[in-house]
């Protein structure tokens, strides 16, 4: 792919725009950490709310959602349109405490929530963890995306991708702190939405829009289901094993557990940053409901739209081996398989016919590995689909746009968990327990040294990863079960440090030793063909995770009340708290829960009425857009009468 001069023009206009806006504020995100990591405490809701959105739009977003459809169905979109559930309780529970608590990091709550050795040794590891471990996964995925955006378009090696990528980024983000973040973030939104949308509504002509689809589907090049808002059940009773398929049972986990059972469930440490960085209390609220909207309701049609259009543009590539044998080479061009046999040396081309130079076949196995007669040994890949939909079909000056916007949302997501990452370990780590009494002038020096670490590590894991969904369904596993803790200590005062660790601990060893061990398995539809799937994996992470907190707080001894008051104080949450609440002199608020209740329940109605309702409109459904449109404008009304009545409470 070739980008003209008028391409590149408008690529570096925006490159050199946000290091303009980065840079200019090194100066003020030097005056303290505070600053640094979190903008003086002084954002609005529009600033903070818009900054989540950039920050959750980045270049892997529409790579992966694009692999989900063209190998799934719309209907895989679940996978993370189920998390919308736990984003409205955000807005009415979780948002309101957390801004009251104060704090800068999640892991600098629980030494608040729970005080003690116990609580300062939990702050300690899930600042490590979250500093060394799931931010750097998360970049790690980032970076792979944009090294195949790279591949794609200007044929760079994957090692200098990653190396242009990496040091873009961190030149002004080490320097300019979370200012420059959020800043470059309002830029950065504006870019990537009108990017996504015109390649959308391009990709979506080029098909001739629902009548090309239906014609597909018509002619048996597009699947049966492709369409389908959720997976058609098997052929039994529902009580029968048959009607579980596996996209079913996927559906169920995702809506019944997922968005639950996550360390994300009473919010994401980028949300938290944010909301610890408003102005008030009632900033971080809507700063939450706005991203809400935005994220599930605004953003997901434009990239449905164009994999969609892609399937029929550029159908699928597949070659097999024509007999069981070992790989002798995999070349740029070919694959030679040597049979068992004994017959000759098989070439297979990874050129074969229908592939061109921008869509072909890559190789899904290595030199000296076993295949068996008729294994896939090459796929187009279903990710990189939508970079190729890019350089095909959109015209000078528009491709240019579109390249910028997929570096602006590559750069939101990186330098946000680079300030993220560095917040934890200078926060929760180097300054709790390392060195205390030095000055801001110090620790944002340790912050600078921390993020470029930090992107080393990121930039290590990504040169030797191969799928950004494998590493978004693994991370979503890899702290699964620690939700209902997460919950917990929030509502009930009995919860431990130690009932927090124990889950930790179990969600981590156990998803990690089911994503290695993942053969051999007899759940059903959870395991089809004897492979544990991702839901699977989630499903038993969960479950051993939740038994193993539960033996913790049978087991352990309730806590001193008193040593709960400071928290109790200052956050005020819902729920079972009588012990604590009564130390303190403060009386339970009465009618506090029933207005947050409506308002996640309207605010649920709301999103996904308008986030299912595009949907519908853009395949021509108009009786589920009537029912759509209808439970939209009734969570509107009760979302709009819940946010009245609890401003009123705290005025």
């Amino acid at each position: 792919m070739r980008l003209t001069w008028i391409d590149w023009g408008v690529v570096l206009v925006f490159i050199a725009y946000s290091l303009w806006i980065g840079l200019r504020y090194t100066r003020k995100a030097s005056q303290s950490v505070e600053q640094y990591f979190l903008s003086g405490r002084t954002l609005g809701w529009w600033l903070a709310g818009t900054s989540m959105v950039a920050t959750s739009f980045s270049a892997d977003t529409p790579l992966v959602v694009t692999g989900w459809v063209r190998d799934g169905g719309v209907w895989k979109n679940w996978v993370w349109w189920c998390f919308a559930v736990g984003g409205v309780l955000h807005v009415f529970f979780f948002a309101r405490w957390w801004r009251r608590g104060e704090v800068m990091t999640k892991a600098e709550l629980v030494e608040l929530r729970y005080g003690g050795a116990g609580a300062r040794f939990l702050r300690g590891s899930l600042g490590a963890i979250h500093a060394f471990v799931t931010n750097t996964i998360t970049l790690c995925w980032v970076l792979l995306a944009s090294a195949k955006i790279l591949d794609v378009m200007f044929g760079l090696p994957k090692g200098t991708a990653l190396v242009a990528a990496s040091v873009l980024t961190l030149l002004y983000t080490a320097a300019s702190g979370f200012w420059g973040v959020i800043l470059t973030d309002q830029f950065q939104f504006v870019v990537a939405m009108l990017g996504m949308i015109v390649l959308g509504v391009i990709s979506w002509q080029a098909v001739d829009g629902m009548e090309g689809l239906a014609a597909a589907q018509a002619s048996g090049a597009l699947g049966p289901d492709m369409l389908r808002f959720f997976p058609p059940p098997g052929p039994g009773a529902w009580l029968d094993a048959s009607f579980w398929s596996p996209p079913l049972t996927a559906l169920f986990v995702y809506l019944g557990v997922a968005w639950w059972a996550h360390e994300s469930v009473d919010g994401t440490a980028t949300a938290v940053q944010r909301i610890s960085a408003a102005r008030d209390e009632r900033q971080g609220m809507l700063a939450m409901l706005w991203f809400n909207v935005a994220h599930y309701a605004l953003r997901p049609w434009g990239w449905i739209a164009t994999a969609l259009a892609s399937l029929i543009l550029l159908p699928t590539i597949e070659v097999r081996a024509g007999a069981a044998g070992t790989v002798r080479e995999v070349g740029e061009h070919a694959l030679v398989l040597a049979p068992h046999s004994g017959a000759a040396n098989v070439t297979l081309s990874l050129q074969p016919a229908g592939s061109t130079d921008d869509w072909k076949p890559v190789p899904l196995v290595a030199a000296g590995e076993l295949v068996a007669e008729g294994a896939l040994v090459a796929r187009t890949d279903s990710e990189a689909a939508y970079v190729t939909m890019m350089g095909r079909y959109l015209p000078v000056g528009l491709l240019g746009l579109m390249v910028a916007s997929l570096l602006a949302a590559f750069m939101s997501t990186v330098t946000t968990h680079i300030n993220l990452a560095a917040s934890y370990f200078v926060n929760d780590v180097y300054r709790r327990f390392v060195a205390r009494t030095a000055d801001d002038r110090h620790y944002i020096g340790v912050a600078r040294l921390s993020s470029v670490a930090v992107l080393a590590i990121s930039g290590t894991l990504a040169y030797f990863a191969t799928s950004i969904s494998e590493l978004f369904l693994f991370l979503l596993a890899f702290l699964s079960g620690v939700g209902p803790v997460y919950v917990l200590r929030w509502l009930w005062w009995r919860v431990r440090a130690s009932t927090e660790i124990t889950a930790m601990l179990a969600s981590c060893a156990t998803a990690s030793a089911l994503t290695v061990f993942d053969q051999g398995w007899h759940l059903g539809p959870l395991s089809p063909g004897g492979v544990l799937s991702n839901e699977g994996r989630l499903i038993l992470t969960v479950l051993i995770s939740t038994l193993c907190a539960l033996g913790s707080l049978l087991v352990t001894r309730a806590p001193d009340p008193a040593e709960l008051v400071p928290f109790y104080r200052r956050v005020r949450p819902f729920g079972a708290w009588g012990p604590v609440r009564a130390l303190t002199g403060l009386t339970a608020p009465r009618g506090e829960l029933a207005q947050a209740l409506l308002g996640s329940l309207g605010s649920l109605a709301a999103i996904l009425g308008l986030t299912l309702g595009m949907g519908f409109w853009l395949l021509d459904r108009d009786g589920p857009l009537l029912l759509s449109c209808a439970a939209a404008g009734a969570g509107i009304l009760a979302t709009v009468l819940s946010l009245r009545r609890l401003q009123a409470r705290e005025t």
